[in-house]
């Protein structure tokens, strides 16, 4: 696997409402110094569904500079928009970079993903991975990605894995095939500690997205002194995600991310924190610090 150590979800930063990368650039460097080894834009990041799909081009272009493994995440575009983005990608000639895809479209059947992975990772000189989030089914209700399909889907030359959106650990559970990075989402490191067994191979941040550290320390513990992994999980990330989830997860890291000079602004719509949560927030980031 790739993805040997968690990935770590990089939201954009504003001035003014305009995006800027003066703070994502030294977030990178804060990132690698402390020891991450892959980097991830997302449709699932605070934020980035208000960029427009220049500012997705030139927000994927800053990532790219990070030295390690970088995932670029594309928005939700039909294949004609898809490979066209794409295309600009193949142009760069980018080195560990890898492609994270949403499929566009209602859910009829799994051969209508299979023949849309088909034509992109063909299309594509990156791998590509699956953004697993849940669809709407084109019959009403929704879907959510099954081992047979993902099973088909890791059959496709250059697809190679996923981001793992299931509503409930019990799917996920079910339904992680072997031999796929999958990328646990919600949870972190909980979520992997339930899910690894099954099939997961790494986890997207929480606690690690301000001092990777801990979460690099977990993940080499969880296979070698998983006791003092379950230590690190309940001792560090507990505490920290009872109080921003709480509050919200995506507000108090952003305005976690801010105090740290990580980020500058936010772009309307978003919540307005009031002083006392913006205080419980520096509270609890200074006691993983």
């Amino acid at each position: 696997m790739i993805f040997n150590s968690p990935v770590y979800p990089i939201p954009p930063s504003f001035k003014d409402e305009e995006l800027e990368f003066n703070s994502t650039l030294k977030y990178l460097t804060h990132l690698k110094n402390k020891g991450a080894k892959t980097v991830m834009t997302t449709a699932g990041t605070s934020q980035f569904n208000l960029l427009s799909i220049g500012e997705i081009r030139e927000f994927n272009k800053v990532i790219s500079t990070f030295e390690g493994n970088k995932i670029l995440g594309l928005p939700s575009l039909s294949n004609l928009h898809l490979k066209n983005e794409i295309k600009l990608l193949n142009a760069q000639n980018l080195s560990n970079a890898y492609i994270l895809i949403l499929f566009p479209e209602r859910y009829y059947n799994d051969e209508q993903i299979i023949l849309f992975f088909k034509e992109i990772c063909n299309y594509s000189d990156y791998p590509i991975l699956v953004h697993g989030n849940i669809l709407k089914k084109g019959f009403g209700g929704n879907y959510e990605y099954s081992k047979p399909l993902l099973e088909s889907l890791k059959n496709i030359n250059g697809f190679m894995g996923m981001k793992e959106e299931a509503s409930t650990l019990m799917h996920s559970i079910k339904n992680i095939p072997d031999k796929l990075e999958v990328i646990v989402a919600g949870g972190s490191m909980r979520r992997f500690w339930s899910l690894e067994p099954h099939g997961a191979t790494t986890f997207l941040s929480g606690v690690g997205s301000f001092n990777p550290e801990y979460e690099e320390q977990f993940y080499t513990d969880y296979h070698n002194n998983p006791l003092n992994a379950k230590n690190i999980m309940n001792k560090i990330e507990t505490p920290l995600f009872n109080t921003f989830m709480e509050i919200g997860w995506h507000a108090s890291m952003r305005e976690a991310l801010h105090q740290m000079g990580f980020i500058l602004d936010n772009r309307d719509p978003f919540i307005i924190l009031p002083p006392s949560k913006k205080k419980l927030i520096n509270q609890t980031l200074n006691k993983i610090l």
